[in-house]
């Protein structure tokens, strides 16, 4: 049966992205993206709710991510939802949602004038995902972020 899983996400990145290799030497970059939630009609105008949101980037997109993404930067990612599973050391079954980027694009223009710095990419990056098995393993008792 097919299935359909697309998440699209606007929202600024909590912090540079930290890089790590799978046992096949390619590139995973994780990092935190605070995407504003709107407001209920019934809620105060200024209360606003920020989810943070983790997001997984593979291979070349992840070498994109480790290259250009800084704390700060509004982007979009696209991707799918994946939960984790795990169990801790205490027994207790964890389980936390990740996005596993399939494109990241900047929303903005950066602010200096250098070229050579520019954020403005000719065309998006789209990358496979790799098998689940080729990810590194995480300590069972810790999260997988």
């Amino acid at each position: 049966m097919p299935y359909f899983n697309k998440v699209i996400l606007v929202g600024r990145i909590t912090r540079d992205p930290e890089i790590r290799f799978t046992t096949s030497g390619k590139g995973v970059a994780s990092f935190s993206l605070a995407v504003d939630r709107p407001t209920r009609a019934n809620a105060s105008s200024d209360q606003q709710t920020t989810d943070f949101i983790r997001i997984v980037a593979f291979n070349k997109l992840a070498d994109f991510a480790k290259l250009y993404l800084k704390k700060g930067l509004l982007i979009l990612v696209e991707g799918e939802l994946r939960l984790q599973r795990w169990q801790a050391r205490d027994g207790t079954n964890r389980t936390t949602a990740e996005i596993w980027a399939r494109d990241i694009r900047f929303l903005e223009k950066k602010t200096t004038e250098s070229e050579s710095d520019s954020f403005v990419r000719e065309e998006p990056v789209e990358e496979e995902i790799p098998d689940e098995s080729e990810i590194e393993e995480h300590d069972p008792d810790e999260p997988p972020f």
